[in-house]
């Protein structure tokens, strides 16, 4: 297991547990919608963490893209309050997004110098 899978399975279950919370706890149709989407996006991030010790790139824009949609679903409700329910997971798949980045691909080969 690589940092990127556990950073990244960690934030999806937050960000889901999160999403299931504000469900339950919705005062408005926004909420309940800020939260559906919360959902599914965290499951795109643990889709993302899945796929992070094979190709680490795309799990890198997945885990990006899910956090970016996971902040934006906020203002849905009407308030910026659920930004603090999901300020840990949004940090934790931005996280685990930056550290697929950081990942040297194994395409690239050292290029070799010779003693001169």
């Amino acid at each position: 297991m690589t940092r990127q899978f556990i950073v990244g399975v960690i934030g999806g279950f937050l960000g889901t547990a999160t999403a299931i919370y504000v469900i339950c706890v919705a005062g408005s149709p926004g909420m309940t919608l800020s939260g559906v989407l919360a959902a599914l996006f965290s499951s795109l991030g643990l889709m993302g963490a899945a796929i992070a010790n094979t190709e680490t790139r795309f799990a890198g824009w997945m885990l990006l893209s899910s956090t970016v949609w996971i902040a934006l679903s906020v203002p849905l409700a009407g308030t910026l309050f659920l930004l603090y329910w999901y300020t840990p997971a949004i940090v934790v798949l931005g996280t685990a997004a930056v550290l697929c980045f950081m990942e040297p691909e194994e395409d690239d080969e050292p290029s070799e110098e010779g003693d001169s």
